[in-house]
């Protein structure tokens, strides 16, 4: 088929072809990684222990965390966890919630105090505060343990 030019008429450059193809690739590869980074965190069943010396990178780290039966707080100290001993196992998780981490905690109790978690409950946390009790604990698991949390285990 022929097709006219005029004086105000030309073709389309190649390059903008390849510049539309190149966007749309990278449009959808940004959109999967956005994807990935929601589902991105430690699976049901993780576990991080708190036994034996603490790791020399390891930080000491202390914050307040919700209980899931009351709503209450307690607060997780990982210098009185590794002390008393214990592990928090990530139970259940549901994307799109802040505490959308259900773990439950069990182990000695660390103090007599009211604010502690005790011997034994289920805790509400984000998944930062779960990647940040891994790497304060010395990585998941309770053998050769990964220093990258998030990564899971090696």
């Amino acid at each position: 088929m022929q097709t006219r030019h005029g004086p105000n008429t030309s073709a389309t450059p190649l390059w903008a072809f390849g510049l539309v193809l190149a966007l749309g690739v990278a449009m959808v590869t940004l959109v999967r990684m956005a994807i990935a980074a929601n589902n991105w965190g430690p699976p049901v069943g993780s576990i991080v222990s708190f036994t034996g010396a603490r790791p020399v990178l390891a930080p000491l780290v202390r914050f307040p965390v919700r209980r899931a039966d009351s709503g209450t707080l307690c607060v997780l100290n990982s210098a009185q966890l590794r002390a008393a001993g214990g592990s928090l196992i990530v139970e259940a998780v549901e994307p799109g919630r802040r505490d959308g981490y259900l773990v439950h905690w069990a182990g000695a109790g660390p103090t007599s105090a009211r604010s502690d978690c005790g011997r034994d409950a289920e805790l509400r946390l984000s998944g930062s505060d779960v990647g940040t009790l891994a790497t304060a604990a010395g990585g998941f698991g309770v053998g050769q343990r990964s220093m990258l949390p998030l990564l899971g285990s090696s």
